[in-house]
């Protein structure tokens, strides 16, 4: 079962994401669909797809999964995953290969960061129950990422994470009309 878990999981995080990945532009710009979808290139718009299919996948898991008793702990530790795991493979590998980007290896990044997200969140639920501290530490962390999750597009930080390559802009004026 916890295979399956993980692998559908992880399935459905990277599918959404990728479909996400395009909602703003097809939208028509618009600020709601912002909310759960890349209004840019950023490495912070990529992060929060993977956000976004987590929050998804909650809606559907908290059904048969949430009587777990470290269920939201293990949530809050999946939510942490992409943010920490897609910057350091993203910035780790080019340095390495002495490349710009390479959008296959960007895209595997995308698929790992979902995949090991969904065998945490699984790993964890099947520990010995959390204390009640553990339930407090999950609820900071879930509502911390919630209000990064809903902030920082319309009010992005100017550093590395959240800058557009392509246009050198950030959160929503960072995005570029694409032809096609």
């Amino acid at each position: 079962m916890d295979v399956w878990i993980i692998l559908l999981e992880g399935l459905a995080i990277s599918i959404l994401g990728s479909i996400l990945h395009f909602t703003y532009a097809w939208s028509g710009r618009n600020k709601f669909v912002a909310i759960f979808s890349a209004v840019n290139e950023s490495t912070w718009e990529h992060i929060k797809l993977a956000l976004s299919g987590i929050f998804i996948c909650t809606l559907v898991d908290v059904w048969w999964l949430g009587d777990n008793p470290n269920y939201w702990f293990a949530k809050s530790m999946s939510f942490l995953v992409p943010i920490l795991v897609i910057p350091v493979l993203f910035y780790g590998y080019r340095p390495i290969l002495k490349v710009k980007s390479c959008l296959p290896i960007d895209i595997a990044i995308f698929f790992v960061a979902s995949f090991v997200s969904s065998a945490v969140f699984v790993w964890m639920m099947n520990l010995a129950p959390m204390s009640e501290s553990g339930e407090i530490v999950s609820i900071v962390i879930s509502v911390v990422v919630l209000a990064m999750y809903l902030s920082l597009t319309r009010f992005p930080m100017h550093n590395f994470l959240f800058r557009d390559p392509v246009t050198g802009k950030y959160g929503y004026e960072g995005h570029r009309i694409r032809k096609i």
